[in-house]
């Protein structure tokens, strides 16, 4: 009688990726989909992220630091309602987005939550409900990384091609595009 063994290359349900921010620190993001991290154009920290008053532009502060306080009164449950209108403030930084250089703002939103994966994401608006309303509604740039859905109407979350994406494009399958920019983010100490 003969044994088979086998082996199983598991892409994890979540990573976390390192983003530079302008003011010389650094901060994990968490994202389920890291290879649409070419289609990223923001990124978002929780209102009582420890991270928030570090990352607050002098010119930025008081708009900060009233967000905050106005979004401690909202129950977490509210806060992260899909029907909710979408609420944040610029903090004046810029993170850099690790696979192509660009520079990104970093926004205060109450949509994240700190004890939600670090309290710190990656937006990607093309792709995710959540960001897609939060973009059209603040006038941030929305990149299609996924073919497949009319972005100036809807934030399209079903598979497809990717574009956009670099050393990705053409890819077709979500589970080898995200195995290959987490060995692409693993290669270069920015992301697990």
């Amino acid at each position: 009688m003969g044994f088979w063994i086998c082996c199983f290359v598991r892409v994890p349900s979540f990573q976390e990726i390192t983003f530079d921010i302008d003011n010389g620190t650094q901060l994990k993001a968490f994202t389920t989909r890291a290879d649409t991290l070419y289609g990223l154009s923001y990124v978002v920290i929780a209102p009582e992220h420890p991270a928030v008053a570090s990352l607050t532009k002098p010119e930025q502060k008081a708009a900060v630091e009233k967000y905050v306080a106005d979004a401690a009164k909202v129950k977490e449950i509210d806060r992260v309602s899909e029907s909710r209108e979408r609420t944040g403030v610029f903090t004046g930084s810029y993170a850099t987005n690790p696979v192509d250089g660009r520079k990104v703002p970093v926004w205060v939103a109450d949509y994240v939550i700190a004890t939600y994966g670090t309290g710190f994401v990656m937006a990607v608006p093309a792709h995710d409900e959540r960001d897609y309303d939060f973009a059209k509604k603040f006038g941030i740039e929305i990149i299609e990384v996924i073919k497949g859905g009319d972005i100036s109407k809807e934030a399209y979350t079903g598979d497809g091609e990717m574009v956009n994406s670099g050393f990705l494009n053409g890819f077709t399958n979500k589970k080898d595009s995200i195995a290959k920019m987490l060995e692409y983010l693993a290669e270069k100490g920015i992301g697990e």
